[in-house]
C-alpha cells in the first residue's frame, strides 16, 4: 500500500536546510580570512568541507534509509546538523570550524536525499513535477541565505554568529518532521532491496549508463556553480566594489531565476518529456559557459560581463538539476534511497573538487575561473551524451 506523500512544503524546507547552510557563509569568507589571518586557499575549505560532508554522508544515508526507513534517518540527520551548528558558533580556530562544517554538512544532507526517496516512494508515475516543486521551495534557501548572512554580519560583526541562524533553522525544521513526517518506505520493496548488499546495490547503479550519465550531468552542473561560488564574494567586493548586502541582493535575484526555471521545467517535462527538458538546459548551460569566458576575456571583469552569463547559467541549472536527479533515481524503486544518496554524493564530490580548484587557481584574476566554468559546461554536455547513448533510452519519449 502506497503512503500519501508528505507536504511538499515540509519536504522543500527539509531539502533547503543543506543549501541554506552552504550559501549562508558565502558573504563571510572574507571576514573569516581576516579573523583567522589565513589565505583564501585555506578559507575556502569552510565551504568545501561542508560540501564534502554532504557528499560523504549521502550514500550512507541512502543505504541506511532503504533498511531502517526514511523517518528515523531524517530525524537523526537534523539533530546532527543542530549539534554541529553549536560547535561552529563557538569555534575559535579555523581547524575546528572546518571539522564542524564537515559534520554540519553530513547532517544537513538528509533533507535532499530523503525528500527524493520519499517522492519516489509515493509517486507511481513521473516524479519530475513534484520534485521540481520541492526544488523550487528549496531554491528559496540559497536565495535568502546571503541576505540573512549579510544582515547578521552588519548587526553582530562576528562571522561566527551566522551559525545562530543555522541552529534556529535546524530546530524549526526538526519540529514538524517529528510530528508530521510519516514513514513512506514500502516494506515489500524494502525486503527486496535488503536482499542486496551495499556493494551489489552500488554495483548495479554504477553499471547503468543512465544513472552514471545523469549523476555526472548533475555533478558538472554543480561544478560550474561551485567554481563561481568559491570566489563570488571576493570578486564582487574587490573587482566590482559591491558590499555584502549588494552581493546578497544580486545572488537572491539569480536564485529567483533558478526557482522559476525549476518550476517551469517540472511542468514542461509532463508535456515534452524529461530528457527534452534536460537537453534545453544543457544548451543554455553551454551558452553560459561560452559567454562567461568570452565576455571576461574581451570586456574584462565588470558587472555586465558577470551578470549576463550568470543569468543563463541559473536558468539552465533550474532545468537540469531536477531532471538529472529524477532520471538518476527512476530505474530502481526498490533502492531509491541508495540511488538518491549515491547520485547526490558523486555529484557533490565533483562540485567540491571544482570549488577547491577554483580556490587554488584564483589569485585575484577572474578569467581563469571562467575557463574552469566553461570546461565544466562541456563535461556536462558529454555526460548528457552518455545518457542518450544508452540503447534503452528513447530521448523523444522520456
Amino acid at each position: 500500500m502506497q503512503v500519501k506523500r508528505p507536504s511538499t512544503l515540509l519536504l522543500g524546507l527539509a531539502s533547503g536546510m543543506s543549501p541554506f547552510g552552504m550559501a549562508l557563509v558565502v558573504p563571510t569568507l572574507e571576514l573569516f580570512a581576516q579573523k583567522f589571518n589565513a589565505p583564501y586557499s585555506s578559507i575556502q575549505f569552510i565551504l568545501s568541507a561542508y560540501v564534502f560532508g554532504i557528499a560523504t554522508a549521502q550514500p550512507i544515508i541512502g543505504f541506511l534509509s532503504d533498511k531502517v526507513g526514511r523517518r528515523p534517518i531524517m530525524i537523526s540527520g537534523i539533530i546532527l546538523f543542530i549539534v554541529a551548528s553549536v560547535v561552529c558558533l563557538y569555534a575559535q580556530d579555523l581547524s575546528t570550524l572546518i571539522i564542524a562544517r564537515f559534520i554540519q554538512g553530513m547532517g544537513g544532507s538528509v533533507g535532499s536525499v530523503m525528500s527524493r526517496a520519499i517522492i519516489r516512494d509515493t509517486t507511481n508515475t513521473d516524479s519530475a513535477k513534484p520534485l521540481s516543486r520541492v526544488i523550487a521551495i528549496m531554491g528559496i534557501a540559497p536565495m535568502i541565505a546571503p541576505v540573512v548572512g549579510a544582515f547578521v554580519l552588519e548587526f553582530f560583526g562576528n562571522p561566527n554568529y551566522i551559525f545562530i541562524v543555522t541552529l534556529i533553522i535546524g530546530i524549526i525544521i526538526l519540529l514538524p518532521v517529528l510530528f508530521l513526517l510519516p514513514e513512506t518506505l514500502d516494506q515489500k520493496l524494502a525486503r527486496t532491496g535488503s536482499e542486496l548488499s551495499w556493494y551489489k546495490k552500488y554495483q548495479l547503479l554504477l553499471r547503468s549508463r543512465t544513472f552514471v550519465g545523469s549523476t555526472f550531468v548533475y555533478g558538472f552542473t554543480t561544478g560550474s556553480f561551485f567554481a563561481f561560488l568559491a570566489v563570488a564574494s571576493t570578486v564582487f567586493s574587490k573587482d566590482l566594489g559591491i558590499d555584502v548586502r549588494g552581493f546578497g541582493l544580486i545572488w537572491s535575484g539569480m536564485t529567483v531565476l533558478y526557482t522559476i526555471s525549476s518550476l517551469y521545467g517540472g511542468n514542461l517535462s509532463t508535456r515534452i518529456g524529461l530528457m527534452n527538458v534536460m537537453r534545453r538546459g544543457i544548451i543554455l548551460n553551454l551558452l553560459a559557459g561560452v559567454l562567461i569566458y568570452s565576455l571576461a576575456r574581451f570586456l574584462g571583469t565588470n558587472l555586465l560581463s558577470i551578470l549576463i552569463p550568470l543569468t543563463f547559467m541559473f536558468l539552465a541549472h533550474g532545468l537540469i538539476v531536477s531532471t538529472a536527479l529524477t532520471k538518476a533515481v527512476s530505474n530502481r524503486p526498490e533502492i531509491a534511497g541508495s540511488s538518491s544518496g549515491l547520485s547526490s554524493s558523486m555529484g557533490l564530490m565533483i562540485g567540491g573538487l571544482f570549488s577547491i580548484l577554483s580556490g587554488v587557481v584564483y589569485t585575484g584574476y577572474f578569467l581563469p575561473i571562467t575557463l574552469i566554468i566553461s570546461v565544466s559546461t562541456i563535461f556536462c554536455y558529454l555526460s548528457y551524451r552518455l545518457i542518450t547513448s544508452d540503447e534503452s533510452v528513447d530521448v523523444n519519449s522520456i
